[in-house]
């Protein structure tokens, strides 16, 4: 399900003029294939597309195309027969693992064709290397692109098993791992994975929304609490970051901070987490340590950037508060310190990695905004989760129990809710494979007459971890986390 599309006049004019510009670049890719870089035919389109990209670059940094699932993805989701008739794009996109490019303000007509030419040079080779080290190499400059895994993009069989985002929690939380364990050893580690996660972390929420993410918080799986609370405070943080409207730069660069802001962890020994006793005095002073040994462990290596070193020492600090080290917080501190508040829930608690019900983190956040949050982050975290958190166990008005599955960005106060033990009859291209998927219903949804609300929110019955909401949880999860809902 791709992103909801604008309904102002504005916005389809624009959207139109993104199908207009993945149409020239179809005749781009076709026209150089066809004939030498300097002839007309390229130069023409070249100079078309130039002036339509210019166009949108003025009311933003940079645009993206997208490429998941044979569908082109923009503001909107292209239908297939506007797929169809850009077949090279396709094509030259599958072939070389393209699954999302941005190109950013300055654009030149001389980058356009250099990347057009390498891209389709590189086409007609077997193995194709990574688009991102092809575009580097053919020193095109403005132009991003993020790679798609193999499997996604050449697997086409019909009983291969879909990957879902559970897979991909899985495979960040395993990435997350490995570069904080090099960079925790020295000052010598392997960032291109990192990045790469920020890139596909950054692509799906700019092509097809955050719905599911939220929940896949909840959800996924992680091999320990603080590798798990990174992953979650970077889905959490680059989501509010889309809403809050950072171009694709600044999503990058606050996504690798979350994934590394609480490396400082690593200095506190697992047993902590796993102990339900209160922490004693010494080693709650050792987790208040944890900051500025991140600051230090990121900034001694050269290849992270100093920005991100320091929002990792800073992260727990009040952005209300001045500073006495002349520290200025700025949105990327807002964001990131919001979604690490939300996820890691400290209120006061006197046992460190004790968890609060997620409806209450909320509402305590809201009592401190202006404090603990700024406000207008309050809003856009009310928009991301919603005031009925997912995975909360909910009675509606008409007596049935529920899981609340997705927030309402519209109407923060009416979820989504899957019915508890009912199921419903399968749909085509639902993920689940022998099983039904579950009955979820819009609290949104008006009654027969049209005048009111069908269903409402009752009362909240608890959270995620009650037996029946787990046990639920976990046969339904894959459904549950896809963006089929």
């Amino acid at each position: 399900m791709a992103r909801r599309a604008r309904k102002s006049r504005a916005g389809l004019e624009r959207w139109k003029h993104f199908v207009e510009c993945l149409r020239l670049m179809n005749f781009a890719f076709n026209n150089v294939r066809l004939y030498p870089p300097t002839h007309a035919e390229v130069t023409s389109v070249l100079v078309r597309l130039h002036e339509g990209v210019s166009a949108l670059l003025t009311e933003a940094d940079d645009i993206g195309f997208g490429f998941m699932d044979e569908m082109l993805y923009i503001e909107g989701a292209m239908s297939i027969e506007e797929t169809a008739q850009n077949e090279m794009l396709v094509e030259r996109f599958q072939h070389c693992r393209v699954e999302y490019m941005t190109i950013a303000r300055g654009i030149t007509r001389e980058d356009l064709l250099k990347f057009f030419v390498a891209l389709n040079e590189e086409s007609k080779k077997p193995q194709p290397a990574p688009p991102m080290e092809v575009v580097a190499k053919a020193g095109v400059g403005h132009i991003h692109v993020v790679e798609a895994e193999v499997d996604d993009v050449e697997s086409k069989s019909k009983l291969t098993r879909r990957k879902t985002l559970l897979d991909w929690y899985t495979r960040a939380c395993g990435v997350v791992q490995d570069a904080t364990g090099q960079l925790f050893k020295g000052s010598e580690a392997d960032l291109k994975p990192i990045y790469r996660l920020a890139d596909e972390l950054m692509a799906g929420v700019r092509t097809k929304g955050f719905a599911p993410l939220p929940l896949l918080t909840r959800l996924g799986a992680a091999p320990e609490p603080h590798t798990g609370h990174a992953v979650n405070t970077a889905i959490l943080a680059c989501a509010m970051g889309e809403l809050h409207g950072l171009n694709s730069g600044q999503l990058q660069t606050l996504c690798v901070a979350a994934f590394l802001h609480d490396l400082g962890r690593c200095i506190i020994p697992p047993d902590w987490t796993k102990n339900p006793a209160p922490l004693s005095l010494f080693e709650r002073a050792v987790v208040h340590q944890h900051a500025s040994w991140s600051l230090l462990l990121l900034a001694r290596c050269p290849e992270i950037p100093l920005q991100v070193a320091v929002l990792g020492g800073h992260h727990h600090e009040d952005p209300s508060r001045p500073h006495p080290d002349g520290y200025a917080p700025d949105s990327f501190h807002r964001i990131l310190h919001a979604a690490d508040l939300y996820d890691l829930a400290q209120f006061s608690d006197t046992r460190y990695w004790r968890r609060h019900r997620q409806d209450r983190i909320l509402r305590s956040l809201l009592r401190r905004r202006g404090q603990a949050i700024e406000p207008a982050l309050a809003k856009l975290l009310v928009r991301l989760v919603g005031y009925y958190a997912v995975g909360s166990t909910v009675e509606l008005s008409d007596g049935r129990r529920g899981v609340v599955v997705r927030a309402n960005e519209t109407h923060p106060g009416r979820p989504k809710v899957c019915i508890l033990g009912e199921e419903g009859a399968a749909e085509a291209g639902a993920p689940l494979e022998g099983e039904l998927p579950p009955v979820v219903v819009d609290c949104l949804d008006p009654d027969s007459t049209g005048l009111s609300f069908a269903r409402e929110v009752r009362a909240v019955l608890g959270g995620p971890d009650m037996p029946e909401t787990a046990a639920w949880l976990e046969r339904k999860k894959d459904y549950l986390v896809s963006y089929s809902i």
